[in-house]
């Protein structure tokens, strides 16, 4: 079952979502997405990764939680046009005890309140160099 606060505006969901994400809140994060929600990021391959499913996105998220511990999304910018949602926002976490910020975009479609597509985009490229600059990668 889905919090009451962020039901019905999609704007909402995804500020609702992200402040749980922030918080290292999973589960309520998860409420808002559907089951069968597709993400997709940049990658090892140019056309990026996919994954489908509530389940392959709480196995990431996890993951991400033991990498990155600590990480936070500081919101720049939100627009909303019916169901569709931009954000532009600065990342922040820390690996292997190094803070590394990020600028990101990432792009959600919300029906029903749940999020049922998410797209960011980050310079993975840019990333992978600043962590073997650091020795951390």
């Amino acid at each position: 079952m889905r919090a009451e606060s962020a039901v019905g505006e999609p704007a909402e969901v995804v500020r609702t979502v992200l402040a749980a994400l922030n918080r290292g809140d999973l589960e309520t994060a998860l409420q808002y997405c559907a089951d069968d929600i597709v993400l997709w990021a940049p990658g090892p391959s140019p056309a990026g990764t996919e994954l489908r499913g509530k389940e392959a996105l709480r196995a990431f998220l996890e993951a991400s939680e033991r990498a990155w511990p600590d990480s936070w999304a500081a919101v720049r910018r939100l627009v909303a046009d019916g169901e569709e949602v931009a954000v532009e926002l600065v990342a922040t976490a820390t690996h292997e005890g190094e803070r590394v910020s990020q600028p990101m975009a990432a792009f959600f479609t919300v029906r029903g309140g749940l999020i049922v597509r998410q797209a960011c985009y980050f310079d993975l490229a840019g990333l992978l160099a600043l962590l073997r600059e650091r020795g951390i990668a």
